[in-house]
This record gives C-alpha cells, structure tokens and sequence, in this order.
C-alpha cells in the first residue's frame, strides 16, 4: 500500500494564499525614470572658469603700474620747460591659494551580484549603481564649485565677501526714509544700480568698457520684486522692472550689457551690513576675477578592498583655487537692499 500523502501543495497553497505573489509582479510596471533631488547650481553661470593645469599648491599672475618722473604734463613742452620724463614701470606679483578636493564611492561585491542575477533573470533594475554613485559624486563636486565661488574657503573670500571691495548702503529714498528696495519705485532702484555702476568706473579711472560691471547678484526676494510689471502714473505697463533697469541704466547707455540674476541662499541674503541684503555688482570678466579648476573631477583610481565584506572602491579627485580677484575695483558692494 502507498503512502498517503498529505499537504503536498501547502508551501505553494501559503504562497498563493498570501495574494497571488506572481499575478502581482506581472501587474506592475516599472517606471524607469529614477526621481532625482532639484538643486542648482549657479557658478558657471556668475563667473568665467578656466580649466587645466594639473595639482598645482598656487596660481600666481603679474600685474603692472605705469608712473613717470618729473612735475611734467604727461611730457608735454612748453616755452618755460625743456625736461624730458622718464617712462616707469612697477610689476607686482599675486599668489591664490588651490584646494585639493577628493571623494570616495564603494560599491560591495554582493550588491554588484545581485544587480547581475537581477539583470539575467530579465528583472533589470532601472539603473545602475555605478551611474548612480558617480551622479551623486559629480552633483557634490558642483556643490564645492559653487561654495568656492561665493562663500570662500578656508578664511578666503567669495564673490560675497571680499574684504577688500567697495561696500556702501544704498540711499534712503525708499518710503519713510528707508534703503530696502520693497519699499522704493522702479526709478529709485535704477538710481541705486546707477550708484553702484558709476563707483566701479570712477574706481576704475573712468575706463567705461574695462572696469564699468556687468552683471548684479541680487537675494531671490529682491529678484522676485524686480519681475513685477512697472507702474507709471499708478498703473501698470508691459514691461517688468528689470527689462526696464537691465535696458535703461548707465552701462547699457555705454554700450556694456548688464545682467541681473538672483543667487539662492544662503549665499547672499544677511550679507550686508547689519545683516541687510546685498547686491553684488562686478564686471564677470577674466580680466577682472575668474576661477581656475586646475584639474576637473577625475576618477582616480578604484581598488578591492575586504571592507563592507568586500567591495570595489573608488577614488575621485580635483583641484579649485580660490576665486583669482585681478580688479576688485571693478566691483562694488550695495548694502540694505
């Protein structure tokens, strides 16, 4: 007599019971779009970056003054005066600082394994670990780019904080004697960017087309204010306060396009004085400032390693320098906007 035998289907009965596991898996549909985190970033845009040149500790550039001697006009001659001015030179020479920046990413051999079963048993997962690291490292060393640029590292200074840029309040014209810019008409606030374009040309030895800015980095409340439609008269017109600033103000009258862009925080709210708000007016000119990357991110090198119990890690590295400010004249500060 044969065996009885009870429960042969109970392991799949308990599967099945549970909902139709593989009914379920055939009902979804996977959507290979990886949702990603939404940040910006700005600095390409507010200053000109310069790439190549290796590890580099120091960046260093020459610079020139030009004098002559004696009490002549520039050698001109007159009947009471046959001297002839010596021409003379002055070369001085800046040093900026470079930052080595390094990152690691480390993807464990068990973790690679599964992505392969996953991959040949037809159930690819939507993205790649690799790819996935590797996006997060790049994002982090855009992040630092921009950190460099307008905050500073290491005591140096950003586009923010230069000690040794002009900085001034803007007028009080404002309702009830007041800077902010909330509190002021579209033409008092070109009258402020006019201030503020003029000092960076009379800094500048009214050298209009070299040393008058270009560009204007405003909090994103402020730039918020400035896309309102102007009002004339009390009523509206077709055109927003800063088309009528950017088309109107000195700079363009010189033939010098000016731009205005906002910078999010907490790169330039509080940074005034008296922990107002801040325009930053320069001129985004090599000539003026720029930012060199020495060496771009660059994968290193990858090694195993028996940490995580076991996996491959990678190494990625780069070299920033501090911004390379070559005419702080060319630049100003208005505070209390």
């Amino acid at each position: 007599m044969k065996p009885t035998i009870r429960n042969r289907a109970a392991a799949f009965d308990a599967s099945g019971g549970t909902g139709f596991a593989f009914l379920q898996s055939q009902l979804e549909l996977i959507d290979t779009d990886l949702v990603r985190p939404l940040q910006a970033v700005t600095h390409k845009r507010d200053i000109t970056v310069e790439v190549g040149g290796g590890f580099p500790e120091f960046i260093s550039a020459f610079a020139s003054n030009y004098g002559t001697t004696g009490t002549q006009f520039f050698g001109l001659q007159g009947t009471n005066n046959t001297d002839i001015p010596e021409a003379q030179a002055d070369i001085q020479k800046g040093i900026w600082k470079t930052y080595i920046w390094a990152m690691g990413m480390t993807i464990t051999w068990v973790d690679l394994k599964r992505m392969e079963t996953a991959t040949r048993t037809g159930q690819a997962p939507p993205f790649s670990l690799q790819e996935l690291y590797e996006e997060s490292v790049e994002t982090t060393w855009g992040k630092a780019l921009d950190y460099v640029v307008y905050n500073g590292f290491l005591g140096d200074a950003g586009l923010v904080n230069n000690a040794n840029v002009y900085e001034y309040t803007v007028a009080a014209t404002g309702t009830g004697n007041t800077t902010p810019w909330a509190n002021k008409t579209p033409q008092q606030i070109l009258a402020d960017v006019n201030t503020a374009l003029n000092l960076t040309v009379q800094n500048s030895g009214y050298d209009a087309q070299e040393g008058m800015a270009d560009s204007m980095l405003v909090p994103y409340t402020q730039y918020a204010l400035l896309t309102q439609p102007m009002a004339i008269g009390g009523a509206p017109v077709a055109v927003s306060t800063i088309a009528y600033i950017e088309k109107e103000c000195v700079a363009a009258h010189h033939g010098v396009p000016f731009k205005i862009n906002f910078l999010p925080n907490p790169w330039i709210s509080g940074k005034g004085a008296g922990a107002t708000d801040r325009a930053v007016v320069y001129k985004n000119s090599k000539k003026s400032l720029y930012l060199k990357v020495p060496q771009p991110c660059t994968q290193a090198m990858t090694v195993p390693t028996t940490r995580a119990g076991g996996a491959y890690e990678t190494l990625f590295a780069g070299c920033i320098s501090q911004i390379i400010f070559k005419r702080t004249q060319t630049m100003v500060y208005a505070d209390g906007i």
